[in-house]
């Protein structure tokens, strides 16, 4: 079976998230049993003593971490993967806290212990694994560009000489463009969001990150946006960060993707988000890192 390199997206949330933080049972649920023990200390045993585990994840992304404005509740891929670790370390998917985490300060909410994790559309990188772990990947998707759909200047990544192209702060995407077009002026924003409405505003001439995240944008206003043709790099993995150097807790990551993809868990996390919008057969990325 041919593994999916890119994905349909959920429509990104219409209004602005407040605060940074969403809990969600705080507390273990009376009649919640977790899966196993785990030897005292380590970082599995100390978050079934506490009764819940801190993720940081986004809450503008479609796809992966979506606020919910009429429920409140987070939603995504990435939530669901958070909830199944939560049950399997605490017994009950509701014992997770949310943190809201950008791509700018994922490496620093881990490097100051102020999440557990971190599962946040987290692509991998060679830098960025100099100073976090990961575990999977559990998702895959290519590097392309969003472009207004009434510009046909842009059709592919060598037609952005001299445009401007919008990222995030951190992200693999704006060192790709920079890379592949060094005459394109590059704009970071804390958020895609961000990033879609200054697109919209045409104060940039293109958005680039991972076509999954892409297709979401442009799944919320068809009309406006459209892929440019081409990618800039092939698939990215997504995987979850943890704290470096903290090999029984990512051995223990990579055990639970492995367990989630075998028990059928994966594959319901997927098609309750993604799967929505795509439904069919989609082959998981084999848990390597």
């Amino acid at each position: 079976m041919k593994r999916q390199h890119f994905l349909p997206a959920l429509a990104i949330a219409g209004a602005l998230i407040l605060g940074t933080t969403a809990c969600a049972g705080t507390a273990p649920a009376a009649d919640s049993q977790p899966a196993q023990n785990f030897p005292a200390n380590s970082t599995m045993d100390k978050i079934q003593k506490r009764g819940k585990v801190i993720v940081g994840v986004k809450f503008d992304q479609p796809l992966f971490g979506v606020k919910n404005p009429v429920t409140g509740k987070m939603e995504g891929l990435d939530i669901e993967m958070a909830r199944i670790l939560a049950k399997d370390l605490t017994g009950s998917a509701d014992n997770v806290e949310f943190v809201e985490a950008v791509t700018k300060n994922r490496e620093a909410f881990l490097q100051q212990n102020k999440v557990d994790v971190v599962i946040a559309s987290y692509a991998v990188t060679e830098e960025r694994k100099k100073v976090v772990s990961f575990a999977g990947p559990y998702l895959e998707s290519n590097v392309a560009l969003l472009v207004r759909k009434d510009d046909s200047s842009v059709n592919k990544p060598e037609d952005l000489q001299g445009k401007t192209v919008c990222s995030t702060t951190g992200a693999r995407a704006a060192q790709l463009i920079g890379e592949a077009v060094p005459a394109a002026n590059v704009v970071l924003f804390s958020t895609y969001s961000e990033c879609a409405q200054a697109l919209k505003d045409k104060r940039v001439d293109a958005v680039t990150t991972t076509e999954a995240i892409l297709l979401g944008v442009q799944s919320q206003n068809p009309d406006a946006y459209r892929i440019a043709d081409g990618h800039l790099a092939d698939a990215e993995e997504f995987a979850i960060g943890s704290a470096k150097d903290d090999a029984a807790f990512h051995d223990y990551l990579d055990q639970l993707l492995n367990k989630a993809i075998a028990d059928g868990d994966w594959k319901k996390a997927y098609d309750s988000t993604i799967g929505k919008v795509k439904p069919g057969d989609v082959t998981p990325p084999k848990v390597t890192l």
